[in-house]
């Protein structure tokens, strides 16, 4: 019942959120536009390393997930083993991919919505989740310390937060830029802005070392809008080196991960 009363509300909502899609994207290019659907379909490609913050997630994530900012789901594809998933995101084309994809799952829910939005909030609730998941979003919003309120709403007593984030704000460059983001993060923004959300850090840790080196280069010495489908084929197909710093611990790295507990 209470994922049937949430698909009403989100077949109402939809309407709403592509008008407020549209008059966003009409300030936009259509080159900044390109770039976003485009680095989401380059991104799919490097499987290893998508595999890899997998791993990495899965023992902490539960069986009633909901994914913010699932995108075209490169994420997603993960955890539909599990008992429910409610996978949103704010651009009704990326929706548009999963809903198609999942059309037979009945316990898979791509839906447009936005997190920031409290109706959405209150809609999702009553379907008490025990893992948020959050995979290089928090920088694409712009009040990033509601949108970790809300889903510390949204989940029961015991669940997790599963977050990834970009790191470094030295590292900010034109691959930022036209992603949209907002910001890159400090270990320790990203710790204050859990704990006042009401989360207690689990567990958190560094991954990705060796991408400093390549994100610096595109974005801020090259200045690249994308990067370049060959420099991901070859991060790809050195992954398996790449794990190597799981086993280190280093306090550096490309992205941060943090497991926050709502107690």
């Amino acid at each position: 019942m209470k994922m049937r009363a949430l698909r009403a509300y989100l077949r109402e909502q939809e309407r709403a959120e592509e008008l407020r899609a549209r008059r966003l994207r009409e300030g936009k290019s259509v080159a900044d536009l390109q770039v976003g659907s485009e680095t989401l379909r380059r991104m799919a490609s490097v499987s290893r390393y998508n595999d890899f913050i997998w791993q990495r997630l899965r023992p902490y994530a539960g069986q009633r997930i909901l994914e913010v900012g699932c995108g075209i789901g490169n994420f997603t594809y993960y955890f539909v083993d599990r008992e429910k998933v409610v996978a949103v995101d704010p651009v009704p084309e990326a929706i548009e991919s999963l809903q198609t994809r999942y059309l037979h799952t009945d316990h898979v829910l791509p839906a447009v919505g936005d997190i920031l939005n409290p109706e959405l909030v209150a809609s999702l609730k009553p379907l008490r989740f025990d893992t948020v998941i959050c995979v290089n979003v928090l920088e694409h919003i712009p009040d990033d310390e509601l949108a970790l309120r809300h889903m510390y709403e949204v989940l029961e007593p015991g669940g997790r937060l599963l977050l990834l984030v970009p790191a470094g704000r030295w590292l900010y460059g034109t691959l930022d830029y036209y992603l949209d983001h907002y910001r890159r993060y400090k270990y320790s923004e990203v710790v204050a802005l859990m704990e006042r959300a009401g989360f207690r850090i689990e567990t958190s840790w560094r991954m990705n070392l060796p991408g400093i080196l390549g994100w610096w280069l595109n974005a801020r010495i090259l200045r690249r809008p994308l990067l370049p489908s060959g420099q991901l084929r070859l991060f790809n197909f050195l992954m398996p080196i790449f794990r190597l710093e799981e086993k280190l611990n280093l306090p550096l790295g490309l992205s941060i991960v943090a497991i926050g507990k709502k107690d």
